[in-house]
């Protein structure tokens, strides 16, 4: 290899420092002869790859990401892919209990979510009916209040308790690389990896409904923001018609458009930390957020901290249409003005139950998503677990 020059890279961390030597790669040569394999130690990690993220670009263009993966994680890196739903979950267990440390998701915001879920064991309760649930403390004895909710999501453990995840993401929006501060170019994520930098940050927890059975959903973490509501409703119809039309823009202007129009706000009882503060409001769409953005560049959650043991609740109250894109502006800048329309605040805990209808006495299904993808409906339950997770930064 020509022009080959050795530098030092000092890697500062709070437990220990390191130096390590890196060859400089001569990047006119765009092949992997040019790869030197000398950059990091690998032999504890697996990079589980989604081949269809970014509407199937990532499968599509292999070869050349693959070329600057190597460049870090040498030439001959464990590579695992992703063939169905699900899958990203399946293989993180699989690669942690056989002992591996750092697992890299390689993938959009739904690729992660999944690989994230697989850092966790969760012990959920026996499925009960939510008519008949309470579990407050853990338990399921037969609750009076017809329509009662879990209140706590369940119990999650990390199958390991020195795992790592890394990101390089390779969605079309990539919202949680953003959230985190990483960035969204490959060849940059890379080189945060070298670096070797790692922060703990917060999960989410919850448990919601089962549209068609009305039993409760297996307790799923996430990592960004759960949108509930008409956000939910577009992302969900917006997955439905990218089932037929693999194009993001059409799917997404698609949904926007046959739901904003005629989209009716549901009556919701929202219960923050276990009863400290309860209220109950037409809801037109509520977000859970860990982090500060949603898709689209929203800033929806100017004061989330991925990190301070809180999640950050909006709720856009009862809008029309109009009323709903002047406060889908403010989302965007994350700036809220009118206490009337908005509601915003910090918590650890919160249930969100539909409420009927005065008039027509009937409940609709309100729409729960997570990072991005269609899980159940209200009534959900939300917790905050502190510091679940170690990530690459």
């Amino acid at each position: 290899m020509n022009d080959i020059k050795s530098y030092r890279i000092l890697l500062q961390d709070k437990i220990k420092k390191e130096i390590f030597s890196r060859p400089v790669i001569d990047n006119t040569k765009n092949s992997i002869d040019s790869i030197s394999a000398n950059t990091v130690n690998t032999n504890d990690t697996v990079l589980i790859v989604n081949p269809k993220s970014s509407s199937g670009s990532t499968g599509k263009d292999w070869e050349n990401l693959l070329i600057k993966i190597k460049k870090t994680f040498g030439k001959n890196p464990k590579i695992a892919f992703t063939k169905k739903s699900g899958d990203g979950t399946t293989l993180t267990k699989k690669y942690l209990k056989k002992g591996f440390k750092k697992i890299v998701a390689v993938g959009g915001d739904g690729t992660i979510n999944e690989i994230a879920n697989g850092f966790f064991d969760v012990q959920d309760k026996r499925v009960t009916p939510v008519s008949q649930v309470d579990i407050a403390n853990q338990n399921n004895t037969v609750n009076k209040n017809n329509g009662q909710a879990p209140r706590d999501a369940a119990m999650v453990k990390p199958v390991t308790s020195d795992a790592i995840l890394a990101l390089l993401p390779s969605g079309t929006r990539n919202v949680l690389v953003k959230s985190l501060g990483i960035p969204e170019k490959i060849e940059e994520c890379c080189r945060t990896y070298e670096l070797g930098s790692q922060k703990n940050i917060d999960v989410i927890a919850v448990r919601a409904t089962d549209p068609q059975t009305r039993l409760l959903l297996p307790t799923r973490i996430f990592l960004n923001a759960a949108e509930i509501g008409i956000g939910g409703e577009i992302i969900d119809k917006s997955k439905k018609i990218r089932t037929k039309i693999n194009s993001r823009l059409i799917s997404t202007f698609s949904s926007v458009v046959s739901t904003l129009p005629t989209y009716e706000s549901n009556i919701c009882e929202i219960s923050i930390d276990d009863g400290r503060e309860t209220i109950v409001t037409k809801v037109t769409m509520c977000v859970i957020a860990n982090g500060k953005f949603l898709g689209g560049g929203f800033k929806a959650a100017p004061n989330a901290d991925v990190s301070d043991g809180l999640f950050d609740i909006l709720i856009l109250k009862d809008s029309n249409s109009i009323e709903m894109v002047s406060n889908f502006i403010n989302v965007k800048k994350g700036t809220y003005d009118k206490e009337d329309d908005v509601f915003y605040t910090q918590a650890k805990k919160v249930l969100i139950k539909p409420k009927e209808e005065e008039t027509t006495k009937r409940r609709r299904d309100v729409t729960v998503t997570l990072d991005g993808e269609p899980y159940g409906i209200l009534p959900a339950a939300f917790q905050v677990v502190h510091n679940a997770l170690t990530v690459m930064m």
